[in-house]
């Protein structure tokens, strides 16, 4: 079967490295963040390269440079980091990845369905900020 929940091991760097500066001072560079993540730091600066180019992050070159929140972690949601890194939430109707029930209709599409808007609804209200909590000593 199928993963039910199928975010990306890039989306996930994303929406942690994001909350590592939300609980800091708002910045962060590769390096420290991707020892902290247990990630590779060529990686991880790929992954934080990307949020400076979707407007989430922007850098700084140099010995003191890293990466500085662009938006307010408060109000940005991990649906929209998730979608900025993977693209749309796709919706599932089955748990398969194609339908094996007769007449193609999955058994099981109305539970799909009510998983598919419960995960969007919990990705949509919580805020990088919420996330960042649990980096907070």
């Amino acid at each position: 079967m199928d993963r039910v929940v199928n975010v990306s091991d890039r989306a996930s760097a994303a929406i942690h490295a994001l909350a590592l500066a939300a609980a800091g001072d708002g910045r962060i560079t590769a390096a420290a963040s991707a020892s902290e993540l247990g990630v590779s730091p060529s990686y991880l600066a790929k992954v934080l390269q990307s949020l400076v180019r979707g407007g989430l992050l922007s850098s700084t070159r140099g010995a003191a440079g890293g990466f500085e929140l662009a938006r307010d972690p408060a109000r940005l949601s991990c649906l929209e980091v998730l979608e900025l890194v993977d693209g749309p939430l796709p919706e599932r109707e089955c748990l398969f990845g194609a339908s094996v029930c007769p007449k193609g209709s999955c058994a099981l599409k109305v539970m799909c369905g009510k998983m598919a808007k419960s995960l969007r609804s919990a990705l949509e209200s919580t805020s990088i900020s919420a996330v960042s909590a649990s980096f907070k000593r």
